[in-house]
């Protein structure tokens, strides 16, 4: 199971499936400069997204969808226009099953226009139930929401899983500046809880407010720190509200980074959560919502890593013995970034062959958590 696979957004995504009330606002794909490499930047309340190079927290270049990306990849672009395509590479790529993130539309959380940033998502979401449902046993859509407007972030999260059976949900790691600790972010969360789904977090470089990216004007820079970064934060923001305990049927993956950075944040949180934070429950409760919520986990990272509450991705050359001694094999999932150029097609196989895993770690790690995980 591919826990973490994506589209490339169609050029014409809005053309064919934005409302007609938002169709005048909607997203749209700019030639800035006509250099190939920055086909697929979009333009939205006049702003180009991803961010151009050599200006602060800049993205990658344009997003192509026109394939194929690799000799051996049969579908004819990375969207999900060309289901069947995509399905062959997944049986090269020795997936059964494809969980589908978004890529370029990350930016949604930074759109000020609520409506829109709303339709935006319907739309996404639209696009990817009908697509996936071509191969409902293969291919599993995770759902957009405008986390910039919680109650309508929930609305089309229940809208989604419930009427369009996507098996999760996304969301950026803040908001803006703002931590998803905030109050004012909890009814989407129990939302979540209500509807019993995933919750997968995800960075893309250089698409939303970033402040620790926003210090570098080059891809190197500020695609190294933005993506562990910004779900760094995110896990201390879910642990800053208590939403573990609050919330029971959370569950949470940080993806796109790896593995490694799990056991050292869960020590570096779970030090301070033990040493305590005497502030905490002084503050004003006007700022920081009522005293249940301004409250620190009750418990350390670990144990929520040690329930499969806590999950990450990872990658194939990392010391995958010395992070599952650390903190167990049920944390880990297989993610395969398909189908973006720094993907690895022999992964699946190669963790297969490893030698220094037993069966039923291997076998956590390519299938059994992300199972659990989107209850597949």
């Amino acid at each position: 199971i591919d826990s973490d696979g994506h589209l490339h957004e169609p050029f014409d995504l809005f053309e064919r499936y934005m409302e007609k009330e938002f169709y005048p606002l909607r997203p749209r794909i700019v030639d800035l400069r006509g250099d190939p490499r920055d086909q697929g930047r979009w333009i939205i309340e006049g702003r180009v997204v991803p961010r151009m190079p050599f200006s602060r927290g800049v993205g990658a270049g344009g997003f192509k969808y026109v394939g194929p990306r690799h000799p051996r990849m049969r579908a004819r672009n990375d969207s999900l226009d060309d289901v069947r395509g995509r399905l062959q590479d997944l049986d090269q790529l020795g997936i059964d099953v494809q969980v589908v993130y978004p890529t370029a539309l990350a930016w949604i959380a930074d759109v000020e226009n609520k409506e829109l940033a709303a339709a935006c998502c319907r739309a996404y979401n639209n696009y990817v139930a009908e697509r996936s449902a071509e191969a409902p046993d293969r291919l599993k859509g995770v759902a957009l929401v405008p986390l910039q407007d919680p109650p309508a972030a929930a609305e089309e999260a229940v809208r989604a899983v419930r009427e369009l059976k996507m098996v999760g949900v996304t969301i950026p790691g803040m908001v803006g500046n703002r931590p998803l600790s905030s109050p004012e972010f909890l009814p989407f969360f129990k939302a979540v809880n209500d509807l019993d789904t995933a919750l997968g977090f995800h960075a893309v470089t250089g698409m939303h407010y970033t402040p620790w990216a926003d210090c570098f004007h080059d891809f190197f820079s500020t695609h190294t720190t933005c993506m562990p970064f910004s779900m760094m934060v995110a896990m201390v923001s879910v642990l800053r509200l208590n939403l573990f305990e609050q919330i029971p049927n959370l569950r949470c993956a940080f993806l796109e980074i790896g593995a490694s950075w799990l056991p050292y944040w869960s020590w570096w949180v779970g030090k301070h959560l033990e040493e305590g934070d005497p502030g905490l429950d002084t503050r004003a409760g006007e700022e920081w919502g009522d005293a249940p919520y301004r409250l620190p986990a009750s418990r350390e990272p670990a144990h929520y890593i040690a329930a499969s509450r806590i999950l990450t991705g990872f990658e194939q050359e990392e010391d995958l013995r010395l992070i599952i001694d650390q903190i167990g094999a049920q944390a880990l999932m297989y993610a395969s970034d398909y189908p973006h150029g720094d993907m690895d097609w022999e992964r699946v196989h190669a963790v297969k062959a490893l030698k220094g895993l037993a069966e039923s770690e291997k076998a956590a790690l390519l299938g059994d958590n992300a199972r659990r995980f989107y209850k597949l």
